[in-house]
């Protein structure tokens, strides 16, 4: 009985993940058509942490215990050049009923960047997402930790760690 909960949450997590990835180029942002960021390098995030082999983002992977999902997504050289507020508002708009607890820009490689924490739902299930945008180099980048809210905080110190690692070129 456990492993098919496992089984559920993994798969759900991973649909989540995608959702949230995918809003990057959605409605109200018109497809940019570019490519994904070459020479990034990041460390990977650790046990738990197993890659899901998504190709809705550059990299995703997913603690199977909690069902938790840290992922980058880039998009460089497109048509499309939008802020990061706009950024961050077309990956949060997956949310149901979205609410942001926190939002504040940073300076984070080089560049000044967006990072928010929102909650809202996914398929009628409350999740919490913390999320950090960033532009550079003709390039978009959304780095994205998601779970639900009794077991977000146990990855935070992972996905900041990730987040610190993080080298856009």
């Amino acid at each position: 009985m456990i492993w098919h909960h496992r089984i559920f949450w993994s798969r759900f997590f991973c649909v989540i993940a995608v959702a949230i990835l995918g809003a990057c180029v959605s409605v109200n942002l018109p497809k940019s058509n570019g490519k994904r960021a070459s020479d990034v390098s990041y460390e990977t995030p650790t046990e738990p942490f197993h890659s899901l082999g998504t190709t809705s983002a550059d990299q995703a992977w997913l603690n199977e215990k909690n069902g938790n999902t840290i992922s980058f997504l880039s998009d460089c050289g497109g048509k499309v050049d939008p802020t990061l507020e706009q950024l961050q508002s077309e990956s949060l708009n997956t949310l149901v009923g979205m609410k942001v607890l926190e939002q504040k820009r940073i300076d984070y490689n080089a560049r000044q960047a967006l990072v928010a924490t929102a909650e809202g739902e996914v398929d009628g299930v409350p999740v919490k997402t913390k999320l950090l945008t960033l532009k550079k180099n003709e390039c978009n980048y959304s780095l994205t930790y998601t779970g639900v809210p009794k077991s977000f905080g146990s990855d935070l110190q992972t996905f900041d760690r990730f987040v610190q690692s993080f080298k856009a070129p």
